[in-house]
């Protein structure tokens, strides 16, 4: 299911805004990278054109973005998110309020609720890695 109209944009004035202002919400970013031949996967959400902006909007404002993950240079539990295990999925979220980065099994719950939501939104796209 994929509810983002393609051109649509919510510039009709009382947007829903939830006390934001400027910028709004911007673009996430999921990146799904790993598994089986280390297949590329990228969800990419426009928030405030999206049919879900008063429901994800405001719940990626308040994720903790400092005090989550790891930064690109700093491998969480001592090795890279891919070495949780065989075939196992890394991730990259990355939004206007920031970046971070989980293997599969130490994703927080309201990070891998972030992520499920975000691919019932969106269609993903297939990359190559690098």
């Amino acid at each position: 299911m994929n509810d983002i109209p393609v051109g649509d944009s919510r510039d009709d004035g009382d947007n829903g805004s939830s006390g934001m202002t400027g910028e709004g919400f911007g673009h996430l970013l999921v990146e799904r990278s790993g598994g089986i031949g280390g297949m590329l996967l990228v969800w990419d959400v426009d928030i405030d054109a999206s049919s879900r902006r008063d429901d994800l909007g405001p719940r990626i404002a308040e994720l903790p973005w400092s005090d989550s993950g790891q930064s690109d240079d700093e491998p969480q539990n001592g090795g890279s998110p891919q070495t949780a295990g065989a075939d196992r999925f890394a991730y990259l979220i990355e939004s206007r309020f920031g970046r971070v980065r989980f293997g599969e099994s130490q994703m927080p719950p309201e990070w891998k609720q972030l992520v499920d939501d975000v691919r019932e939104v969106a269609e993903p796209q297939r990359r190559q890695p690098g």
